[in-house]
């Protein structure tokens, strides 16, 4: 919309300017072509008068020499005919009387009647400007005066003119784009530009975002307010399903308290000890299922605390709490590392990667790097047995687990909440299977930038 509004205002103003201008060449056109008329025909009464005694049976060598040097001088030819139209003296011997425009003229000088004035001469009409002026004592024509004479030099002002112009139409063109069009759109768009920041934050998760109602035409404040009113909905609907979830996680706490309680009491009066056990671990792990939809209804609830992390130095020392747990774990990470995250997301990434590398690649080597360019990059790979291609792109949904991982111990939210987390503080996280087997898991952060301490007061978490 911008772009068209611009290219219609200023072919607008491009037009304002060709009808200023228009008016402004062709009248310098119509008086240099006056101009140069009234010039060539008082040079031709001149000669209409000089040329009488010739045409009365005088000499015509003084008049020769005369419209010789007129030549020199002006350019172009000029000749004197009889009345029977034979050439007397000429300033060029060539010069053809026969040719129609100048046969033309010299008719209507022996018929007594001057030239008209000619038409407004233009760079783009390349022609000469003949006129003819009678020759006679009292009522009588003797004769005719011819000019012809060339029109170079008006056609060069008119085009000179026309370019000073033209550039100055340009000029002008681009200062009031630049100083009165482009500034006017940006008003007009004012309320559209906002509308599109306010949606463009809420597609991003920021469901705070909202656009101001009363300013700018009507049909945008009602687009304003119905956007508004969307916004709250979402918001509501948002903050519904967040309160059901951590209502309901809450509410199971301590049914499942009670219940493990209870078994455990059974198990000592039942035989069936293997039993009993299974049901405690089923209840253990209804209870961690119950306590990780908890933590995940808290995600995006409220805009995150960013501050500046030091990711490598974070690293290597979580890395330090796994060894004995993983033993081949090797780190790799610059010495510093600075990164825009929450306090606790390094670890809570790191836990959460380093358990499953734990649990499904068990024994296998499993190296954590971490590498700086346009942003902050936290990657585990493990050379465990990895995952099914068509596994691979459904990690990170809720209570996802591998077809061959089916009975390995877990609730399948673990990445759901790290990918939740980092998406929340404007990262990324993706999965694929390495070369060589494996999985190999990346995080990438925002970089912080140099001499800030927290995130910009724009930036919003990024778009689940």
């Amino acid at each position: 919309m911008r772009r068209r509004l611009l290219a219609v205002a200023g072919l607008l103003v491009g037009v304002l300017l060709v009808a200023l201008m228009a008016p402004l060449v062709g009248a310098y056109a119509e008086d240099r072509t006056q101009d140069l008329f009234v010039d060539r025909l008082t040079d031709a009464t001149r000669f209409a008068v000089l040329a009488e005694d010739t045409l009365e049976g005088g000499s015509s060598g003084g008049l020769v020499t005369d419209l010789e040097r007129y030549g020199q001088v002006y350019g172009g030819a000029v000749a004197v005919v009889n009345a029977n139209r034979q050439v007397v003296a000429t300033s060029q011997p060539d010069l053809d009387v026969t040719r129609p425009e100048v046969a033309r003229v010299v008719d209507q000088a022996l018929a007594g009647s001057g030239s008209p004035q000619p038409e407004t001469f233009w760079p783009w009409r390349e022609e000469v400007f003949v006129l003819g002026a009678p020759v006679g004592r009292d009522a009588q024509v003797l004769g005719a005066v011819v000019v012809v004479a060339p029109t170079d030099s008006v056609r060069t002002d008119v085009a000179v003119r026309f370019g000073w112009l033209a550039l100055a139409g340009l000029s002008t063109l681009a200062l009031t784009a630049v100083g009165v069009v482009a500034p006017f759109v940006r008003w007009i768009l004012r309320p559209v530009h906002d509308l599109d920041v306010a949606a463009r934050r809420l597609a991003g998760g920021d469901l705070s975002s909202r656009v101001p109602a009363r300013t700018g035409p009507p049909e945008l404040r009602e687009l304003a307010g119905s956007f508004n009113q969307m916004a709250d909905n979402v918001e509501i609907s948002q903050q519904q399903q967040r309160d059901l979830i951590a209502d309901a996680s809450h509410q199971l706490g301590n049914p499942l308290t009670a219940l493990r309680l209870r078994i455990e009491n059974l198990g000592d009066s039942c035989d069936d000890v293997a039993g009993v056990d299974r049901a405690l671990e089923e209840t253990d792990r209804l209870n961690r299922i119950v306590e990780s939809l908890l933590d995940l209804s808290q995600v995006g609830a409220h805009r995150p605390d960013l501050v500046e992390v030091e990711v490598a130095t974070a690293v290597r020392k979580r890395c330090e709490m796994w060894r004995p747990v993983l033993a081949g774990l090797t780190v790799e990470a610059p010495e510093s590392a600075v990164a825009l995250a929450t306090a606790d997301l390094v670890d809570l990434v790191l836990d959460a990667l380093l358990d499953n590398a734990a649990k499904f690649a068990g024994g296998s080597p499993v190296s954590v790097s971490v590498r700086v360019g346009e942003r902050v990059v936290l990657a585990v790979r493990d050379h465990g047995p990895g995952l099914h291609a068509e596994d691979v792109e459904k990690v990170g949904r809720r209570f996802f687990r591998g077809r061959q991982h089916q009975n390995v111990a877990g609730t399948g939210l673990g990445l759901a909440i790290v990918r939740a987390r980092v998406l929340d503080v404007g990262g990324a996280m993706t999965v694929a299977r390495a070369d060589g087997g494996g999985l190999r898991v990346e995080v990438a952060l925002r970089r912080a930038a140099p001499g800030s301490s927290a995130a910009p007061p724009d930036a919003g978490p990024a778009a689940r």
